[in-house]
């Protein structure tokens, strides 16, 4: 059998047998075959990496992210006004903070202070776990350029995500006002004029004589009275140029519901042996108490005597009932200079000239005098008169007219 020539093309390569180039190929051709099967390879490893990166990546910003809003609750307080938030437990932790678990401090962002800096000096005092995580959160948010300066109440273990909205918000600077028991509604009124508050004090006062507004306790007040007697003294805190007026008076009504609630009226009706008292009624004598009590522990003696004149259906003979029906701007409880019964003895809030109780409070009582009505010392006293020897603002009551006169005659200086 002939043997296949060496010089013929083999058309089947064998174990270890070279390949046969095809006509044309050239060594530089399959270098170039060579390089593109290793790029291939390159490629794949790229793939992998930027894989495992986007892996790493995703765990980073979700320990933000629940670092953000870890859900154990804590507060803000943004300006006057708190925020319920969560705290963080991402992150590293700072070593030793300075501020105590749980306390509110201070946090001042001054004008011009980057993120970073703002970062690092939450992380020193130990109100962040640490800078540059709460730096990131804030590049994730966006928030570089937002966070505003200010001063800002911040409780220790808020979250950083309350912490970065808490920065953006512009704060409303809230302020208070402050109503002095024992005012009448023009004061009132005087006080929120010279207030910054930015409040209309001629709607206020108009709106408490309209008295369109709608409490419960408010359901028995005779008609054509106004609100005087349940604009309650507190300190309310409200926004300047935004609060309005009719607000104002929301408030303190519902301040005065606080107070005056049914089982209140209940109690002073028990109290006082007087069950068909109305809240009106309650009022106008609080108010007359208010005016007259100068030492808190008589207030329940004097609202004793008045207690026992209206029961008896006798005349009050309050002199405050009379400044009331006097009073003008500059002098809202003017000194009577004559006889009370002798001033604007027609009015019916002169009441030495009329029998029982004026149409209604003569000003706005505050809780001690509406407390003192529901607990009268349960005296049979129907009279006071000041006590000037002591000069103290103390009081010496009597039973009778007799003793009254008497204690007039040895106690009160003319004048």
């Amino acid at each position: 059998m002939a043997r296949q020539s060496d010089a013929e093309p083999r058309s089947k390569i064998g174990r270890g047998a070279a390949r046969e180039r095809p006509p044309g190929e050239t060594v530089q051709s399959q270098r170039k075959t060579t390089r593109r099967r290793g790029g291939e390879v390159g490629g794949g490893r790229i793939v992998i990496a930027f894989a495992f990166l986007v892996a790493v990546g995703g765990f980073v910003f979700n320990a933000i992210w629940s670092g953000m809003n870890d859900p154990q609750t804590a507060t803000v307080a943004v300006g006057d006004m708190a925020v319920t938030t969560r705290t963080t437990s991402a992150g590293r932790s700072t070593p030793a903070p300075t501020v105590a678990p749980g306390s509110q401090v201070t946090f001042v962002i001054a004008p011009g202070d980057t993120a970073t800096v703002i970062s690092e000096r939450l992380a020193e005092v130990g109100l962040v776990p640490n800078a540059r995580l709460f730096r990131m959160a804030v590049i994730w948010r966006g928030a570089e350029d937002r966070m505003l300066a200010g001063s800002y109440q911040v409780r220790q273990g808020t979250s950083m995500n309350e912490l970065i909205d808490a920065f953006q918000i512009q704060k409303v600077r809230e302020m208070t006002l402050t109503f002095i028991e024992g005012r009448r509604l023009e004061e009132q009124a005087e006080i929120i004029a010279t207030s910054a508050a930015g409040i209309d004090p001629e709607q206020f006062v108009l709106g408490a004589r309209r008295a369109n507004f709608v409490y419960e306790f408010l359901q028995a007040r005779p008609a054509g009275t106004t609100l005087e007697g349940y604009l309650f003294p507190d300190t309310y805190r409200v926004l300047p140029n935004d609060t309005t007026a009719d607000d104002v008076i929301h408030m303190m009504l519902r301040r005065f519901g606080q107070i005056v609630t049914p089982q209140y009226v209940a109690e002073v009706r028990r109290n006082t042996g007087l069950p068909g008292l109305t809240v009106h009624e309650i009022v106008t004598i609080a108010s007359i108490v208010e005016r007259e009590a100068a030492v808190p522990s008589e207030r329940a003696r004097i609202a004793s005597v008045y207690l026992n004149r209206f029961r008896d259906g006798e005349g009050l003979f309050a002199d405050p009932t009379v400044q009331y029906a006097v009073g003008k701007s500059g002098a809202w409880w003017p000194v009577l200079r004559d006889a009370p019964r002798l001033i604007a003895p027609d009015s019916p809030y002169n009441t030495y000239m009329q029998r029982g109780l004026p149409p209604g409070p003569i000003a706005n009582p505050g809780e001690a005098s509406l407390r003192a009505m529901a607990s009268p010392d349960g005296s049979g006293f129907k009279y006071f008169v000041r006590n000037d020897v002591r000069n103290d603002g103390t009081h010496v009551f009597a039973v009778t007219l007799r003793e009254h006169e008497a204690n007039r005659v040895r106690y009160q200086k003319p004048g």
